[in-house]
This record gives C-alpha cells, sequence and structure tokens, in this order.
C-alpha cells in the first residue's frame, strides 16, 4: 500500500506540474511558456534580461533567457542567456538545473565571457550540495528534490580543481572536496587531497587547516578503527611537518591536542589490559603492562593512575626490583599479545636507569579485543 500511495503521489506531482507554465519548471528545467513568442528583437530581450538580473527579478531573468535560446538559437546573445539562466535558477535553489546550463556554457564557447563566475557558481553549488542540498529524483526538473548530492559535489569540486588549477578558488575546492571525503570515511583519500592542497598552496591560509585536519583523520582512525601504532606514528610526522612549515602559527596546538589524545586512548588500552591481569591476579602480566604505558605516554592522564596501581602492586608483592627489571624477569612467561608488535628479547643493549623503556614493545589493543590468556598455572596465583 505504501507503494502505491508513494507513485499515486508522483503521479499527482507530474499532473500539476504539466498543467503550470511560467509558474514552474518543465521537465528540461525551462520556466518559459510554450505559447509565448518573442515580440521585439533579440537585442531588447537581451536588454530585459540584463534588467532582470539587475532588478535580482530571477523568474523573469529565466523566462527571457529561455525564450533568446529557443527564438534567437544562433544569436550572440544566445550564448549569454545561458549563463544568466544558470544564474537564475540558482537563485531559485534549483542547483542540479543551474549547474546543467553552466556546465554547457562553458562547453559551448571557447574563451566564455564569463568564465570565471561560472567556475564560482559551480563551486558555490558543490558548497551547497556539502551542506545537504539535494538533486531532482530521476533528474527530472518537475520532481521533488530528495536525491543527496554528495558525488556530484565531489565531481564539481574536481571540475573547479582542473579549471581554476594555481588560483585560490582552487585551493577552497580541494579543502571542501577533502572534508567530504572525510565525512565519507574515504580517510585515505581525503588525506592525499589535504596533502596536495599543502604542496600546491603552502602559503595559503587553508593549509594549516589542511594539516588539521589529517590530524583529525588520525585521531578517527584510530578510535573507529584498530588502534594501529602507525596512526600515531603518521600523526607525529604530520605535527612536525606542521611546525618546519608554519612554527609561529596558533593553530598547532589544535593539532598537538590531537595527538594527545590519541595518545591518552592508546594508554587507557594498556591501562585496560594490565586492570585485566590484575583482575585475573596475574600481577605480573600487570606490572608489564603498566610500566609498558608509563615508559611510552607519560604525560597522558592515565598515566597518573597507572603509576599509582605499579607502585602498590610493588609495594604488595615485596618487589624491589625496577619496572625495567620486572619486565626481564616476567617476559618469558608472558608471551607478547597476538596482533601487537613484535616483543624483542631483552639483551645486553638494554637501556638501564629509572626511566629506562621497557623491554616489551607496545602492545596496546582494542578494548574490544578479546584479552589472551596466560598459560594455566592450576588455582594459585604467579609468583609475586
Amino acid at each position: 500500500m505504501k507503494l502505491i500511495s508513494f507513485f499515486s503521489n508522483i503521479a499527482i506531482l507530474i499532473g500539476s506540474a504539466t498543467s503550470l507554465t511560467a509558474a514552474a519548471p518543465s521537465a528540461d528545467g525551462r520556466y518559459a511558456q510554450r505559447d509565448e513568442k518573442a515580440k521585439s528583437s533579440a537585442q531588447e530581450h537581451f536588454s530585459t534580461l540584463m534588467r532582470a538580473h539587475e532588478n535580482k527579478n530571477w523568474k523573469q531573468l529565466i523566462d527571457e533567457a529561455s525564450l533568446l535560446m529557443t527564438t534567437f538559437p544562433s544569436s550572440p546573445f544566445a550564448q549569454e542567456a545561458l549563463f544568466y539562466l544558470g544564474v537564475g535558477y540558482f537563485h531559485f535553489n534549483d542547483f542540479e538545473i543551474a549547474n546543467q546550463h553552466f556546465s554547457n556554457y562553458l562547453k559551448k564557447q571557447a574563451t566564455p565571457k564569463h568564465f570565471e563566475e561560472a567556475i564560482e557558481f559551480k563551486f558555490s553549488i558543490a558548497e551547497k550540495y556539502q551542506e545537504g542540498a539535494k538533486k531532482h529524483i530521476m533528474g527530472w526538473g518537475i520532481m521533488p528534490q530528495w536525491v543527496p548530492a554528495q558525488e556530484d559535489a565531489i565531481a564539481i569540486y574536481d571540475e573547479v580543481i582542473t579549471a581554476l588549477p594555481h588560483h585560490e578558488l582552487g585551493a577552497k575546492a580541494l579543502f571542501g572536496k577533502a572534508k567530504l571525503l572525510m565525512q565519507d570515511e574515504d580517510y585515505k583519500a581525503s588525506i592525499e587531497t589535504f596533502q596536495t592542497l599543502i604542496r600546491r598552496f603552502p602559503k595559503s591560509p587553508l593549509a594549516p587547516e589542511s594539516y588539521i585536519g589529517i590530524a583529525g583523520i588520525y585521531l578517527m582512525q584510530c578510535q573507529t578503527q584498530y588502534p594501529d601504532l602507525d596512526f600515531l606514528d603518521l600523526a607525529e610526522i604530520n605535527l612536525r611537518k606542521f611546525h618546519q612549515d608554519f612554527p609561529g602559527e596558533k593553530r598547532i596546538s589544535v593539532a598537538e591536542q590531537m595527538l594527545l589524545d590519541m595518545k591518552e586512548f592508546y594508554a587507557e588500552n594498556l591501562y585496560e589490559t594490565a586492570q585485566f591481569y590484575e583482575r585475573t591476579k596475574k600481577h605480573q602480566a600487570s606490572l608489564i603492562y603498566y610500566s609498558n604505558l608509563l615508559a611510552k605516554y607519560p604525560e597522558t592522564k592515565i598515566a597518573l593512575k597507572a603509576q599509582k596501581r605499579f607502585n602498590e602492586l610493588k609495594k604488595e608483592g615485596g618487589k624491589k626490583e625496577k619496572p625495567n627489571n620486572v619486565i626481564s624477569s616476567c617476559e618469558e612467561a608472558n608471551p607478547p599479545i597476538p596482533g601487537s608488535r613484535a616483543a624483542p628479547r631483552p639483551n645486553q643493549d638494554t637501556q638501564k636507569g629509572d626511566e629506562a623503556a621497557p623491554s616489551a614493545q607496545d602492545q596496546s589493543t582494542s578494548p574490544s579485543m578479546e584479552k589472551p590468556s596466560l598459560p594455566e598455572t592450576g588455582n594459585s596465583a604467579p609468583a609475586q
């Protein structure tokens, strides 16, 4: 029944639209009445068109432009009318038909008079699509505008980038495309687009914003995908380049905070794993994760909690070893977590000292990942 009702509504819309003349667009996107005939010369109609443009009378502008194109198709005024037809539809918020007219205008002339203006309108249409503007159902001008247009926005951005590769509008198009790709979770393509903007427009105000955009993508990836340490490494490289290219930029602090948020996320994963081993009475394994967290992410908030638990566990077990010694004594009994970076065996070159990094490498895992179990040793807890 819902399907029948839908098609009934569509039929009503089509019937209503075909009964209109200049009040609504026809299937080919024109407002001009079919029975209207030119009563003046092409030049006089064009003068009327220009007055309508100056007065922002978009309805009259569309009528006059359509009349010129149908009645005087070979006139030079008809070519210009095509551009103004796009302008009229743009201000009627019919962006799909406006984009079609601008594209036709740019294709039909080798050196269009309003070339840059047409590209600017196309860029504005892409921005409207990114903000949520819709297209007509099946591309018919008489149908409702219900169809998402993100793909069309990316295509238009590419047109602008190609038409004005070194213009500031090209930089804006690259930035808009990168943001739209990020929204679509096409993170790799988004990062590449941001990086293209940075290389092509190093002095643009959008270049620092692109560094921040890249940092934001790495943060989202580590939070929504598997917390791969490569994301953290890439984020640090991005921050270093940001510092090199814009040493006095205030917005660097935004990227720095994003990197700290990433470290906080990885540290929390290590802390949760350490807590798991505490709950299962495997205190030596828990010490490994606490010490690893303290060595790799000492600036995080969770490091304070990890330090407290590490000290308490050592006190409860009566251990005197430093964190490095604890790791060395426990490594054989506690193999690295599957899927994490391989943990090298301690050797004579192991760094010493109270702040030495533990020999076990980062073993961060996603909170949702199943915790690995250690070899069974009976009902008794591991030696403290």
